[in-house]
Order: C-alpha cells, then sequence, then structure tokens
C-alpha cells in the first residue's frame, strides 16, 4: 500500500469519525497488562520465551442497542516492553470506527475498519496497518453466545521480511454467568505470511509467496532476535480461552491464555502467550 493509499485510508476513517453524532454514551478507559510469550522470536526449532508489560488509553463509544442500526468508535494509544527482548518494545495507536445492525434480540452483525501505526523499537519491524472485520453474534437464552468473524489485515514494515496480508476467521463460544462478566473459549485460522527464526540451517528453494510455496522469502539478519529472519507464507491456527469480571462500574479485569501453530514450508513455530491486567474506565 502506497503512502497515498495510507492516507486516502486515513481521511475516511477521519471522516467517518467528524460525521458521527456526539450525543453518545462513549468513555475514556485505561489499564496495565501483564504477560508471556514462550516463542517471541517465532522460532521452528525451539522457541525463547519473554514476559512483556504492557499500558493502554483508550476512548471507546460502544454501541447502545436503542435502534436498529447503531455505530462504534475506538481510539487507542498502548505501549509494551519486553523484559528481555527490548527490540521488540513498542508502542501503537489505532483508529477504528464501526456500524452495527441489531437483529432483535437475538444477535447483531457489525462492520469494523481499522488503522494502526506502529513504531518498534527495532525499526525494521516499525509499520502501517490496516485492514477491516465483520463480526455476527448469535445469543442463546441470556447467559450463552455464539460468535463468528473473519478479518483482512494489510501490514506494510519498514523492512519487507516483517509485512504480511492475512486472512483469518474465528469462531467464539462463551457466556455471561453473571452481571458484568464474560467466560468464552475460541479458534482462529488465518493464512498469510509471517516472519520465522530458526531456519539458518534451511536452504532456500523457492520463491516462497501465496502463488508458489518455498522456503521463504526476504531472509535478513536481525540484530533484535540475534538470528536470521525469513518471510513465509504460513497457515495458522490459534486455539484460546478468555474471561473478564467488572468488580465496580468503573474497575475490571480481564485475563487470556492462547496456544498458537504457525506453519509454514520452513516449518512449525508453536508458541503459548497469555496475560492478565485490570482497567478503569472513566
Amino acid at each position: 500500500m502506497t503512502r497515498r493509499s495510507l492516507a486516502r485510508f486515513a481521511g475516511v476513517l477521519a471522516g467517518m469519525a467528524l460525521l458521527l453524532p456526539r450525543n453518545s454514551p462513549a468513555a475514556w478507559e485505561t489499564g496495565a497488562k501483564a504477560g508471556f510469550d514462550t516463542n517471541v522470536k517465532r522460532s521452528v526449532s525451539g522457541g525463547s520465551g519473554d514476559l512483556f508489560f504492557l499500558g493502554y488509553g483508550a476512548y471507546l463509544r460502544p454501541a447502545t442497542g436503542e435502534t436498529r442500526l447503531d455505530w462504534t468508535f475506538s481510539a487507542v494509544l498502548e505501549g509494551a516492553a519486553y523484559a528481555r527482548n527490548t527490540g521488540l518494545d513498542y508502542g501503537a495507536i489505532s483508529l477504528s470506527p464501526g456500524l452495527v445492525y441489531n437483529i432483535g434480540p437475538v444477535g447483531t452483525v457489525s462492520i469494523t475498519p481499522f488503522l494502526q501505526y506502529k513504531p518498534v523499537n527495532d525499526t525494521d519491524q516499525s509499520a502501517w496497518a490496516f485492514g477491516g472485520r465483520v463480526d455476527l453474534l448469535q445469543r442463546s437464552g441470556k447467559n450463552l453466545y455464539l460468535g463468528e468473524y473473519g478479518a483482512y489485515t494489510d501490514s506494510r514494515a519498514r523492512v519487507d521480511t516483517y509485512t504480511y496480508t492475512e486472512f483469518a476467521a474465528g469462531v467464539v463460544f462463551g457466556g455471561n454467568f453473571r452481571p458484568g462478566s464474560f467466560a468464552e473459549i475460541g479458534y482462529e485460522y488465518s493464512r498469510g505470511e509471517s516472519f520465522l527464526t530458526g531456519t539458518d540451517n534451511i536452504v532456500s528453494t523457492g520463491t516462497g509467496g501465496m502463488g508458489g510455496r518455498g522456503r521463504g522469502t526476504s531472509r535478513i539478519f536481525s540484530s533484535a532476535f540475534g538470528t536470521e529472519v525469513v518471510k513465509d507464507s504460513t497457515d495458522s491456527h490459534s486455539v484460546g480461552f478468555s474471561a473478564g469480571i467488572d468488580w465496580t462500574p468503573k474497575v475490571f479485569s480481564v485475563a487470556n491464555c492462547t496456544y498458537k501453530a504457525i506453519i509454514g514450508d520452513a516449518g512449525t513455530a508453536r508458541s503459548t502467550s497469555g496475560f492478565a491486567g485490570i482497567g478503569y474506565r472513566f
């Protein structure tokens, strides 16, 4: 995506935000998370883990549920620091307007485009990203729900090895077992491109890419990872569990644990990641 196209996309998002009415139940939110990742380098030959700490501030406008067609908006500023792999430290700002169609009491359909800028301490990985997501939600009774979604992401990094496009689809099953709480389990499949490490002894035999499967392309040496990094066409599978609870109308906490396998021609990178966090609504 060219800079001119990015500017046009940002202009569309900004225009949507400016056209939205101002008499809305918007709120500010801030929070912090502590988490882990057992394979931060996406190594196909056994990964190394790390801890991270994340803080964020957000402006959120959720759907009210009072009209058939409603709108949402979020603006999020966040930053994360890693305990050992400091090259992965990053900041990010994300803008995401959306439309929600209420299908009576049984569910909703939502469409949400987004734009994100993410500067990384390892500047090779700094990137602009844009894309969108479509969500379907069906409720069963008062407590249970089933959700399906599809998403597209186009991320353009400073160095091509970290640039990728991705199509993802997933399903989530969960419940609200007490007011202000949720618990859910989900599965996601995605296809696209990803960087991988641990491929030093693998000889490139093709051009890679979605059209011709090879051993990856755009091989570079990364000082942040201390090893070679290769871009590969990949298929990914993720299974995760999430839960959250509102302790008061303003204070809440969330937790997540996810297992992910990234499968490419160069090998399979497996990881388990998770976090626990607390937040405050203004």
